[in-house]
């Protein structure tokens, strides 16, 4: 049977025992070539164990995806955040950008848990330019001095410690001042207390 034709008559969820029915081969069959097209893409799986394995079957190769935000977020810290929309991203993706994109979400819980991400930053220009580029270093700056001071995070160098003064910016929409020497050295206010960083701390 040509390729294409099997795809689409295997297109969209099954099990072993369906796939088989639907080409009409028997049970290893139709699992062999389940496992042939999952390393064509054109197949992903979900369950195993006491869970029924259900196969997604599409006439698109399915490639891998690069984890995003919220994954990164989900991975390090244990505020753990239910995705409201698919972060996709592409090429090269970390901590330095996740918490740049947390920021930029204007989210207080989203802001919150990224802030355990400092803990992972390896590549402090590359958080700097990208926070630039986004308009927002001074945010990430205070969010990373808050930090420090509930959790061991790597040490920032101090060239991107410096900062000029200007007119206060918000982190989020919510006017509440907290750290006030934080929130004076880099005029930003910050959202959160002492007792949100319970829990991220």
């Amino acid at each position: 049977m040509h390729r294409e034709e099997t795809l689409r008559k295997l297109e969209g969820l099954q099990t072993v025992e369906t796939a088989a029915q639907a080409l009409g081969i028997t049970r290893q069959s139709a699992l062999n070539l389940l496992c042939r097209l999952r390393k064509e893409w054109h197949v992903t799986v979900d369950g195993g164990g006491r869970r029924k394995r259900l196969y997604r079957v599409t006439m698109r190769r399915q490639l891998p995806r690069v984890p995003g935000m919220f994954d990164i977020i989900n991975r390090y810290s244990p505020m753990k955040l239910l995705p409201w929309y698919d972060h996709q991203v592409h090429g090269r993706y970390g901590p330095e950008e996740a918490i740049v994109d947390a920021v930029e979400t204007q989210k207080f819980r989203v802001i919150l848990a990224s802030l355990r991400l400092f803990a992972h930053v390896r590549d402090w220009p590359r958080l700097y330019a990208y926070a630039q580029e986004k308009g927002c270093w001074r945010k990430v700056g205070a969010l990373y001095d808050v930090a420090r001071m509930f959790f061991r995070v790597r040490t920032m160098p101090g060239r991107y410690c410096k900062v000029k003064t200007c007119r206060k910016v918000q982190i989020t929409q919510l006017r509440t001042e907290n750290f006030p020497e934080v929130a004076e050295r880099w005029s930003v206010y910050i959202p959160f207390n002492e007792k949100d960083m319970e829990a991220v701390a």
